[in-house]
C-alpha cells in the first residue's frame, strides 16, 4: 500500500506517526485527522509492511494501529504490532485505535504495554500523553534525550550509550519500582533521577534530594527522618525529614554508598514496609514515595568489604541504570560543546562564543575523568580567558585534575611504575586469576563447568588456578 502522507512534509526526517492495519481508508482517515497536531506528516502504511517500514523510516514519534478485529484477534493482532515495535526500538509508543472493548480487552492491552486506547470517535484523538511522547522523541534527534518540556532536565546524548539509558528511563518511570543509578562523578545521575520523576505519575509531587556523602554521620538520620520535639537537646520544634517532604513524590538518595552501615537498616525498612520513624517519635510513619538511589561507587566490593549491607543493595538495585562515562562516548562531546557553549554566551554576554576546530579535536581526544561536570569547568575557565570570540587551543588546560578511574582501576592490579612489558605481564596474570576465580564462583566451585565457560580442560583449569 502506498504511504499516506499529508501536506505538510518533516524538515528533519523525522515521522512523528507510523498509521497501521488492514484497511486503508482508515488508515487514510486517521492519518489526515491526526496531521494538524503534529510538525511533519503522519505516515500510513499497510500491516504486513510494519516490520520493514519501522527499519528504514529512521526515527518515529509512534505507533497508531487501526486494526480490524475485536477479543481474542484483536490482543493477537495488537501483540504482533507491538512485537514489530520493540524489535526496531523498545521504547517506541504504541496507540491502539479501537471501539467496543470488554473491560477484560482493555485489561489485555495494556498488559501489552500499550500507551493509548483511543475510540474512533473521539473528538480529540490526540491525547496531550501522545503528544508528549511524540515530542520528546523528537527531540532525541537533536540529542535532547527527554524532550525539551518544562522542567524535563536537559541530558544530552546521541552516542548509543546515552540512546540506551533514555530508553531504559522511558520504561522504568511510569512504574514505583526503585532505581539505582550508577556512574561516575559527573556522568548525569541526578538530571537522570529528575527524568524518571517528570516522567512518572508522581510528576505533581515533590522531587526531594539528598546528598549522603555531604551531611555527618550524626545528622543524616534527623535529615532523612526527622524529628520530634524536645528529642533531644535543642530540638525545640517538630521537623519534618526529607523522607515526609517527598510524600507522593521522588526521593532521590544520592552517593547512597556513603551512608553509614548503622543507618542502613532503616533505609532497608522504609524500602521494604515504607514505614519510618522520627528521632524521639513513638508512632511509625507510613511513606508514600518512589525511592531512586545513585553512587559511583562498585556496591558489590563494598558488600564484600562489610561496608553495605547486602539486603539493601539487593533492594535498591531491583532496576539498575548505569551510565557511561563521558570518555565512552567521545561522539557527544560537540553536541555537549555546542551546548554549553549557548549557556556560556548568555551568561558572559558574548553572543559569537565559538570553539575553533583545533581546540574541539582537543576536546574529543582528552579522557575527562571528571566527566560532562569537567568540560563544563574547563569550557567555562577558557571562554573567560579567551582572546576574541573563539577559544584556541592554547585557551585549554587539559590536564586531570582528578585521578582517571581506569588507571585506578590498573593501579590496584599492577604497579604503574614497571616497564611496559612488565606491566603488561602483570596485568595478564592477574587478569587471568580474576578470570578463573570468577568463573568457579559463578559455576558454585563446579570445575567442569567452569573449564567448558573458560574453553579450557579441567586439568588445564586446576594447574592454572594454583
Amino acid at each position: 500500500m502506498a504511504s499516506v502522507t499529508a501536506t505538510r512534509k518533516s524538515r528533519t526526517g523525522f515521522v512523528p506517526l507510523l498509521i497501521c492495519g488492514s484497511d486503508p481508508q482508515r488508515i487514510a482517515a486517521w492519518a489526515e485527522r491526526l496531521a494538524p497536531a503534529f510538525e511533519g506528516a503522519p505516515q500510513g502504511v499497510a500491516i504486513e509492511e510494519l516490520a520493514p517500514r519501522l527499519g528504514r523510516a529512521g526515527t518515529v514519534g509512534a505507533v497508531v494501529f487501526v486494526p480490524a478485529g475485536e477479543g481474542a484477534a484483536l490482543i493477537e493482532a495488537v501483540r504482533a504490532v507491538r512485537d514489530a515495535c520493540r524489535a526496531a526500538d523498545p521504547a517506541l509508543p504504541l496507540v491502539v485505535v479501537t471501539e467496543g472493548l470488554e473491560s477484560a480487552d482493555l485489561v489485555g492491552l495494556f498488559r501489552l504495554e500499550v500507551q493509548e486506547v483511543l475510540h474512533p470517535d473521539d473528538t480529540e484523538p490526540v491525547t496531550p500523553r501522545l503528544r508528549a511522547f511524540v515530542e520528546r522523541r523528537a527531540a532525541r534527534t537533536q540529542g535532547l534525550l527527554f524532550g525539551k518540556g518544562k522542567n524535563v532536565p536537559r541530558l544530552l546524548g546521541r552516542a548509543a550509550p546515552m540512546q540506551e539509558v533514555a530508553r531504559l528511563v522511558e520504561k522504568v518511570a511510569p512504574s514505583d519500582a526503585t532505581a539505582l543509578i550508577l556512574g561516575e562523578s559527573g556522568t548525569g545521575k541526578e538530571l537522570v533521577a529528575r527524568a524518571l520523576h517528570v516522567l512518572s505519575p508522581r510528576r505533581r509531587g515533590p522531587f526531594v534530594a539528598i546528598n549522603c556523602a555531604a551531611i555527618p554521620e550524626t545528622l543524616l538520620e534527623n535529615e532523612l527522618f526527622g524529628h520530634e520535639k524536645g528529642a533531644y537537646t535543642g530540638a525545640n520544634a517538630t521537623a519534618i525529614g526529607k523522607v515526609e517532604a517527598a510524600e507522593k513524590g521522588t526521593l532521590f538518595l544520592d552517593e547512597i554508598g556513603e551512608m553509614p552501615i548503622q543507618l542502613q537498616s532503616k533505609i532497608l525498612r522504609l524500602l521494604q514496609d515504607r514505614t519510618y520513624d522520627r528521632i524521639g517519635g513513638t508512632r511509625t510513619r507510613r511513606a508514600d514515595v518512589r525511592i531512586v538511589a545513585a553512587t559511583n561507587r562498585e556496591l558489590l566490593e563494598e558488600v564484600a568489604a562489610k561496608r553495605f549491607r547486602e539486603d539493601l543493595y539487593y533492594r535498591l538495585s531491583v532496576v539498575p541504570i548505569p551510565l557511561p562515562s563521558l570518555r565512552e562516548r567521545p561522539e557527544d562531546i560537540p553536541l555537549l560543546v555546542n551546548f554549553i557553549l549557548d549557556r556560556l554566551a548568555e551568561k558572559l554576554a558574548r553572543p559569537g562564543l565559538m570553539v575553533a576546530p583545533e581546540a574541539m579535536e582537543r576536546l574529543v581526544a582528552y579522557r575527562w575523568p571528571g566527566n560532562v561536570r569537567e568540560l563544563e569547568n574547563e569550557l567555562e575557565r577558557a571562554a573567560v580567558l579567551a582572546h576574541g570570540e573563539q577559544i584556541q587551543p592554547s585557551d585549554l588546560e587539559l590536564r586531570a585534575r582528578v585521578e582517571d578511574p581506569d588507571l585506578l582501576a590498573l593501579g590496584r592490579l599492577v604497579s604503574l611504575d614497571s616497564k611496559l612489558d612488565e606491566t603488561i605481564e602483570q596485568a595478564a596474570a592477574a587478569v587471568e586469576k580474576l578470570r578463573i576465580s570468577h568463573a568457579i564462583g559463578r559455576h558454585g566451585g563446579d570445575l567442569a563447568a567452569a573449564a567448558a565457560e573458560l574453553g579450557l580442560e579441567i586439568d588445564e583449569l586446576e594447574r592454572r588456578k594454583a
